[in-house]
């Protein structure tokens, strides 16, 4: 070791067990090396590459004190103090599946668990500097921005047998170039080129991610079905056969691939992030809120932890309740997390400028619990004092806040502003989608979708069949999964005397619908009478498998 790699090697070990500082300062001594600083906490370790550039860091990743490893590593690559020439371990005593996942997307050069010996750590030292101090002109060629003269840098190196040591991580760094600078032609042959000679994991997902963008869908699809199955191309495969899912209007099933690769890897917000907008889409309000509740958890701390995520999980989790029944145990705890969401960004957040969007949801809140004409009045006194700082969720919110309250003029007007804008910006397309989908259908309804229902009950109630039935099947629309709102459509068709505008076969797809909802769902004592009754009243129309809930 010492005479391969320079003894001028600065080493930086981030740990907060001093037992562990030690060991590994020992360790790192035995095998020669001399420049070696130590810090316990993340900030401490940022002050340190803010003043010194290091060539190798070891970082645990379970710091208790402030941010932990991950975060620590993200954030150095993200504020530029981490270079691409310099390595990166971490160590770690869990290796649970959803850490790892989590710590490999992160990309840092070598991962080694606890307990480890000193010829374990030797070895990795020493492949993660001899690698980094090959490739350091290409890496520093990256770092300032260059990918075109990166590439031609590799390309020099391929043509010399000499380098044939490194040959496959040039090899896969040309890959990941080409897609970068969108040559995809060029990269789709590459990626071929490579798997006739080896069936390398980063080639092939290489070649995937070619295909799609280049739209060749058709190709790429069963591909990425093969490598969804083995775990270490199963992250990126998922997430790519979820952006194909999306692009083909294919929702639910791109937010069931979205829903997987966030188990594996459930730290990263941009997925979480992706995962709340097709959920809400899908209208699937309850993983809505679970992924806003994750991007909070795994925000706190980090350079992400920002008031809006407070505020998204605030929003998440209104619309979640707005679907429940008003004294169901599920809605008050719900009622409780999103008062305690507000109460951080007062406490936490103090210069926030965000008073105004907190207003809203207290709007919503009052509208919530019922307070329909206090939520009204308040949203109406907050018309004259619309910030400019108002982000497009901030105006989806207020525009859904003014729908709910029966304020339909001022939130289509406020609908159209947000469209306008969209187009103007360039809004992601997962919020464009939204976007698009809210406008029609709040459109179509005069108030809130739990209004609709009740609505719905009172023309019933009349016999006004017709009527009802359009009112329950948007209600139902709206809100696709409410066991509720399914039991009064079944109940409607099967009770009206004259069939609601339907033929046999979409009057048996909408009653098997129904109860397929039922079975999944939850009714309360007064709803499960009802659903016996029309058991009883209408047994050929229950098959013997469908349950009564509990």
């Amino acid at each position: 070791m010492v005479d391969t790699i320079s003894q001028d090697v600065q080493i930086l070990i981030i740990d907060e067990q001093s037992l562990a500082q030690s060991y590994l300062k020992f360790a790192l001594e035995r095998l020669g090396y001399q420049q070696i600083s130590v810090a316990d906490r993340a900030q401490d370790a940022i002050q340190l590459c803010k003043t010194r550039h290091y060539d190798l860091i070891i970082c645990a990743h379970n710091l208790q004190k402030g941010k932990d490893g991950f975060q620590l590593y993200e954030e150095l690559k993200t504020r530029g103090l981490h270079k691409l020439s310099t390595g990166f371990i971490f160590i770690s005593a869990d290796t649970d599946p959803s850490l790892v996942y989590s710590v490999i997307e992160l990309q840092p050069d070598d991962f080694l668990a606890k307990p480890f010996v000193i010829g374990d750590l030797e070895v990795r030292i020493e492949r993660v500097l001899k690698r980094k101090q090959r490739l350091k002109p290409i890496y520093q060629l990256l770092d300032s921005g260059q990918p075109e003269r990166a590439l031609d840098s590799i390309n020099d190196d391929l043509a010399k047998s000499a380098n044939s040591t490194f040959y496959p991580l040039l090899l896969k760094v040309k890959g990941d170039l080409l897609l970068q600078l969108d040559q995809l032609e060029a990269a789709e042959q590459f990626f071929n080129s490579m798997l006739d000679i080896q069936p390398f994991p980063w080639a092939r997902i290489g070649l995937a991610r070619a295909l799609l963008l280049q739209h060749k869908d058709s190709q790429a699809i069963g591909l990425l079905h093969q490598l969804a199955k083995r775990p270490e191309t199963r992250l990126e495969a998922l997430d790519c056969m979820a952006e194909l899912e999306f692009r083909q209007q294919q929702f639910d099933t791109a937010q069931q691939y979205l829903q997987q690769a966030s188990s594996l890897a459930p730290r990263n917000l941009l997925r979480q992030q992706k995962l709340q907008q097709l959920s809400r889409i899908n209208h699937d309000y309850e993983t809505q809120y679970q992924a806003a509740k994750s991007m909070v958890k795994f925000s706190r701390n980090s350079m992400h932890e920002q008031p809006d995520l407070y505020l998204n999980m605030a929003r998440a989790g209104i619309d979640f309740a707005l679907t429940l029944e008003q004294d169901d145990e599920q809605n008050m705890r719900l009622n409780r997390q999103i008062t305690q969401c507000l109460s951080t960004i007062r406490q936490q957040f103090a210069d926030n400028n965000k008073a105004f969007q907190q207003e809203v949801i207290q709007a919503r809140l009052l509208y919530l619990k019922d307070n329909k004409d206090k939520a009204q009045q308040l949203l109406k006194d907050l018309q004259q004092k619309v910030p400019d700082n108002d982000s497009i969720e901030d105006a989806l919110d207020r525009a859904k806040a003014l729908h709910e309250v029966g304020l339909s003029e001022a939130a289509n007007k406020l609908f159209r502003q947000i469209s306008q804008r969209c187009q103007r910006e360039g809004a992601d397309p997962y919020f464009s989608t939204y976007l698009q989908q809210e406008q029609q259908e709040r459109a179509r309804m005069p108030y809130g979708a739990r209004e609709l229902n009740n609505n719905a009950v009172h023309l019933y109630q009349h016999g006004n069949w017709q009527e009802a039935f359009k009112a329950f099947e948007l209600a139902l629309r709206v809100m696709p999964k409410s066991a509720a709102i399914s039991l009064n459509l079944l109940q409607t068709i099967l009770s009206a005397p004259r069939r609601p505008g339907l033929n046999e076969n979409q009057q048996e797809t909408l009653i098997l619908r129904c109860l397929d909802i039922i079975e999944q769902g939850k009714l309360n004592p007064e709803q499960l009478k009802r659903f016996q009754k029309l058991k009883e009243k209408h047994p050929d129309r229950f098959g013997e498998s469908t349950p009564l809930n509990s």
